[in-house]
């Protein structure tokens, strides 16, 4: 309906701003003209560049500049995103000439050829338009260009279309998930060993035998169908990890003297859906999945390190009041204020961040499913994938609530230290693909999905100091009770 509105109200603007709205069109047929006549330009600087003729690259890259003062507003009017993605190459590949590096001025090169294509085919701006999101078959496509460019010994040429390959993971995710959560991980994770592998020009054969992988993995789903299934699995697959923080915080608010807890973890959870809901809106009807790509990267990522820097904070705060004396004191005391007041606030937060993460990949992935199937089918698996995450909740929440206090905090601080693993793991990951975290990945770490453990030490290194601390709180304490213990002995030898 919304939509209908939309078109009908474009058709009335167009009626009466008919030549306003032509010459606006004009423009920007002649911006995404202009932009691929451009490309002649960085071609020839590219070409330059492969025969160390720096001072013809120069040339050549001045004569695209002109033309760039020539279309820049144009192409800011259509879409900032586009124009800052392209005047951040530009601005790189002055300083590499100026620098006289040869091997970065090249790799900026390539770049802005890429995001010159991009926009001349209408794939870089922020506009709606159906056809800016390309296909499984156009996303193997793009991975086999890429392989042949790699096995020419184009690295330069290569790194670009890996770029494009990260941005474009979005359109595709949704058809990659709902058919096989492996290939969803494996694809996500060989990206970033792409792009590392791609850093060391000695190993463009590892490249290619990553990007062989991922043809192997994704080729087969290209032409399969999706069923009410399918649907389903996708909130039941992204929801629980989401539940099971969620769940935690619900049982200890439970457990508390205050109900008022309940209200503010359900208020996070709350507004996390909300801003899931609203993101996939945004994302269909006003951005294209290229556009958010790098966002969601973002999103997911400090989302989930800000989480997992929270859970550690909860998991330490459970096992300290794991004593049932000390529980029992707290609730009774002055401080019974801190778990309805400070900590419901940051446990708000936690909620809220960890429906928001697993939401926009919820809604994003079916979003990504609903051309593949009727409107029925989809409408039943979400319900039915929704009630089985209710059920769940359901049953959590009434066994949380029914354990004693010992194992309850036992059991508890597990799940959330789980979480916290996970959720910085899965956090780093994607500032990785983000390319705000360098995505050097090396042999010695296995891939361990469950953990999100990945061949990186940037993602690694703060699994292992999370364990690190909980081992020293754990020595530390242990070595506490042990004095006090000590000293109850001496004590009672005395009397």
């Amino acid at each position: 309906m919304i939509k209908q509105i939309f078109i009908s109200l474009i058709v009335v603007g167009l009626i009466v701003i008919s030549g306003t709205a032509t010459n606006s069109f004009a423009k920007e047929t002649n911006s995404k003209e202009t932009a691929k006549q451009s490309i002649q330009y960085i071609d020839k600087a590219i070409s330059d560049m492969k025969k160390e003729d720096l001072d013809g690259a120069n040339q050549s890259f001045q004569l695209f500049k002109q033309e760039w003062t020539q279309m820049k507003a144009g192409i800011q009017k259509d879409s900032l995103y586009a124009h800052g993605k392209i005047e951040r190459e530009i601005a790189a590949i002055s300083i590499a000439l100026l620098n006289e590096d040869k091997q970065e001025a090249e790799e900026s090169l390539e770049s802005l050829k890429s995001f010159l294509n991009q926009y001349s085919k209408g794939q870089l701006t922020d506009k709606p338009q159906s056809d800016k999101e390309i296909s499984l078959a156009s996303y193997v496509k793009l991975l086999e260009n890429t392989k042949k460019t790699l096995e020419s010994k184009d690295v330069a040429k290569g790194k670009a279309q890996v770029q494009e390959l990260t941005s474009q993971w979005l359109s595709v995710e949704g058809n990659v998930v709902g058919k096989s959560q492996t290939v969803y991980n494996n694809s996500e994770r060989r990206l970033v060993e792409l792009d590392s592998s791609l850093s060391n020009p000695k190993e463009v054969n590892k490249s290619i035998e990553i990007i062989d992988k991922m043809i192997i993995d994704l080729k087969p789903l290209v032409n399969t169908s999706y069923s009410m299934w399918d649907a389903a699995l996708i909130p039941i697959r992204e929801g629980v990890e989401a539940l099971l923080v969620i769940g935690a915080l619900l049982a200890i608010t439970k457990k508390g003297p205050s109900t008022k807890g309940n209200r503010w973890v359900w208020g996070g959870a709350s507004l996390g859906i909300l801003c899931s809901l609203v993101i996939g809106f945004l994302v269909t009807y006003v951005l294209n999945s290229a556009t958010f790509g790098q966002n969601n990267f973002l999103i997911n990522g400090f989302s989930g390190v800000v989480a997992s820097l929270m859970l550690l904070y909860v998991s330490y705060w459970l096992h300290s009041n794991s004593n049932v004396e000390k529980w029992n004191k707290f609730i009774n005391g002055k401080t019974a204020q801190a778990l309805s007041n400070g900590k419901m606030f940051s446990f708000a937060i936690l909620a809220f961040l960890a429906i928001l993460r697993e939401g926009i990949e919820t809604v994003l992935f079916l979003i990504g499913m609903a051309s593949q199937m009727s409107s029925s089918q989809l409408i039943l698996g979400i319900a039915i994938g929704f009630g089985v995450l209710i059920a769940i909740g359901i049953f959590m929440l009434k066994i949380g609530i029914k354990l004693p206090l010992k194992p309850f905090f036992f059991i508890s601080s597990i799940i959330v230290f789980y979480m916290c693993l996970k959720f910085m793991g899965s956090g780093v990951h994607s500032l990785q693909l983000s390319g705000i975290v360098p995505s050097l990945s090396t042999n010695v770490i296995p891939t361990i999905d469950v953990l999100s453990v990945y061949p990186s030490w940037y993602s690694t290194l703060p699994q292992l100091l999370i364990i690190g601390f909980a081992l020293l709180i754990l020595i530390a304490q242990k070595k506490k009770k042990n004095n006090t213990n000590n000293t109850d002995q001496k004590n009672q030898g005395v009397i």
